[in-house]
């Protein structure tokens, strides 16, 4: 039997994953199986386990799939625009656009899953504390440039605001949850940019008494 060019074997592996992430968000961690994989992915058995040794292994996978996937698309869309207020809220209808879905596949709202492994499984907590940096250091450079610029207030305090306004996003994750077919993500958006709206205010504004205390 011929081996599998480098190409095609990440192609397969990619396929697998992204079984992965589709029955693991159908059917949770605890009652997704390997089968259910194969049977998603069209793939043997054989092919899953040549790639990947458990399910733990094709959980975390997944789960990292999920969390690094968007970050290079956003940077494209980012690349054009000039002024900070733009970068920031297309950054936050990005986030909102990838909640249910990315690419055919589902989106954030799956790593709801890997938050509620994350206890037990030391793995799963380090890929999202990855994740988390991740995206810190993506919204400290957005948020740097714009106190560089003067768009945004001098005394912001950056790495509490990104982790402060990174938390209020990952919590409609669990809003869109709680909503389920009243979701609506023009609901979601209009509430991360209320946040955004105050702080591109605050840019001529004294800096509050409590922030010095």
């Amino acid at each position: 039997m011929p081996r599998l060019t480098p190409a095609t074997e990440a192609a397969v592996r990619d396929r697998i994953i992204r079984a992965a992430v589709a029955v693991f968000a159908e059917k949770g961690y605890h009652q997704a199986t390997i089968a259910d994989v194969v049977q998603r992915s069209g793939l043997s058995v054989g092919a899953i386990y040549t790639h990947f040794k458990n399910k733990d292994e094709l959980f975390l996978m997944s789960c990292d799939l999920i969390s690094g996937q968007s970050l290079e698309a956003l940077a494209v869309r980012l690349a054009p625009l000039t002024s900070t207020a733009e970068r920031l809220l297309e950054a936050v209808a990005y986030y909102v656009e990838t909640i249910d879905e990315y690419e055919g596949a589902p989106g954030q709202v799956g790593l709801v899953r890997a938050w509620a492994e994350a206890t037990d499984a030391p793995q799963v907590r380090a890929m999202l504390v990855r994740r988390r940096e991740q995206l810190v250091a993506t919204a400290n450079l957005l948020l740097h440039e714009g106190v560089a610029r003067g768009e945004l207030p001098s005394w912001l305090d950056i790495d509490a605001f990104a982790r402060g306004f990174l938390g209020l996003l990952d919590g409609q994750l669990l809003q869109r949850i709680e909503a389920a077919d009243a979701y609506r993500p023009e609901e979601a958006l209009r509430r991360a940019r209320a946040v955004l709206d105050v702080l591109l205010l605050a840019a001529r504004a004294e800096q509050p008494a409590a922030a010095t205390a």
